[in-house]
């Protein structure tokens, strides 16, 4: 059994965490990538003349460089209080004794544990970007598919007037659209190198230091800065943010998937198989496991997101623990929000929509959904706040006598027809310009989805 499996073991991460994000963030990972930045470090430091060829070339056999013994190493980094003084160590006892002492030049910890989690954030936001296109997609063709699959609407929770399904995913899919243009800029900013010594002045590197920076960041394929960063976390938490924007909506709408998915209601279903959402004393079960686990991640993202607020508040030039706060919660925030993603992907790929459900509960409650549509009608002889008045009575009347509305309506207002061109108004008579805003909504995603227009 792995260490992940039984010491780090929490039950939502064990079930559902998505493993394409998560195994940028582990040890193994973190390790490489200190080491590479270390390595990266002192090429340009030869580039620039400053290292020796005999040097740099023992330098160079170290990318693969690991600690014998990880538990050694994490004694070294819990003495320190840091890992990066035992890195240093562990590539050393590999350098013959002439090419010992050369790496970590004018370079601090945090430097390379921050330009560590740069590349993470970047490798990280790719694998995102491609998980909210995957959802976008997923959205979209259910938005085109069913902008014109009559629904009911619903505010405060109780019938409004009629709707569309593919309308109802369209505005999900406009959070989509405009999460991915913010993770893009989000991951743009945060890709950024830190290489400014011990207290943001550069001293270290000597007069040639911003090339020298320059140069690391391009090795290392992340943006230069030129300020220090240590103690300005705004970059990392607009990641997290971001983050917690995205899941918000995928808690939306696993909130909506298991609303609309309630035995009274049935208008949608989570894909179906063997024991899925099975059970274990109830045999007529099916919950919606896909949409709880969703929420499960979400929530995880959206708190880790508000811890951030807390790492920001460093101080001085230095961090004095709210740093150590962020290694915690940044991690967490990238492998929930993926998993997040991941999980909804899947729940769209196999939701099952049920068009006659929705048009059966459009008639719940006598057809007062159409209730507005009979005010708008009577509105153009009886004016809006007559009209609106009658209607109100015979609703009230539908309910009391258990009529539809139309009934009640021709019993206050014989009438009423002559104020419609049809009798009674059909549903799909009022749904407004639903279809139209899918197909639009569709359009503004490809288009941003495709780097045509920004959102």
């Amino acid at each position: 059994m792995t260490q992940q499996e039984s010491g780090n073991f929490n039950l939502l991460d064990w079930l559902h965490q998505d493993a394409a994000v998560a195994e940028l963030l582990t040890l193994d990972a973190t390790f490489e990538a200190w080491v590479a930045i270390e390595l990266a470090l002192a090429e340009c430091q030869h580039e620039m003349g400053l290292l020796d060829e005999a040097v740099i070339t023992q330098i160079r056999q170290l990318r693969d460089v690991r600690p014998t013994d990880f538990g050694q190493f994490r004694q070294s980094a819990m003495n320190v209080g840091y890992p990066i003084v035992g890195l240093v160590d562990v590539l050393n006892e590999r350098l013959p004794l002439g090419a010992r002492g050369y790496l970590h030049l004018g370079a601090t910890t945090q430097d390379i544990m921050d330009s560590a989690a740069a590349m993470q954030i970047r490798d990280a936001g790719r694998i995102m970007c491609g998980q909210i296109v995957a959802y976008g997609n997923g959205l979209a063709d259910l938005a085109a598919r069913h902008a014109a699959t009559p629904m009911a609407g619903r505010t405060h929770a109780h019938y409004a007037v009629p709707t569309t399904f593919g309308l109802k995913c369209a505005v999900y899919l406009g959070e989509a659209t405009r999460n991915l243009s913010r993770l893009r800029a989000a991951i743009d900013g945060a890709a950024i190198v830190s290489l400014f010594g011990a207290a943001g002045t550069s001293a270290a590197l000597g007069p040639d230091a911003a090339e020298i920076r320059m140069r690391l960041a391009a090795k290392l394929g992340l943006g230069s800065a030129d300020l220090p960063w240590h103690v300005s976390r705004d970059r990392f938490a607009e990641v997290t943010f971001t983050c917690a924007l995205i899941c918000a909506s995928l808690a939306r709408l696993a909130r909506e998937v298991v609303d609309l998915s309630r035995t009274e209601i049935g208008e949608v279903s989570e894909t179906d198989g063997w024991h899925r959402g099975a059970s274990s004393t109830m045999p007529q079960k099916r919950n919606p496991i896909s949409s709880e686990a969703i929420l499960g991640m979400a929530l995880t993202a959206q708190g880790a997101a508000a811890s951030m607020m807390r790492a920001m508040e460093a101080g001085h030039e230095r961090a004095a623990g709210e740093w150590q706060l962020e290694w915690k919660v940044l991690p967490e925030a990238l492998r929930a929000t993926s998993s997040a993603l991941a999980l909804a992907t899947g729940l769209l790929r196999g939701l099952v929509i049920h068009p006659d459900a929705m048009m059966r509960n459009l008639s719940l409650d006598h057809g007062l959904v159409m209730a507005e549509a009979y005010m708008l009608g009577l509105a153009r002889t009886l004016g809006r706040e007559a009209a609106h008045d009658l209607v109100y009575r015979a609703a009230r009347v539908a309910r009391e006598e258990e009529i539809t509305l139309p009934e009640a309506v021709l019993r206050i207002e014989p009438s009423a027809p002559s104020s419609f061109p049809d009798w009674p108004v059909r549903v799909d008579s009022y749904l407004g310009d639903a279809e139209q805003v899918c197909h639009a909504a569709v359009a503004t995603w490809v288009a941003v989805r495709d780097g045509a227009v920004d959102c």
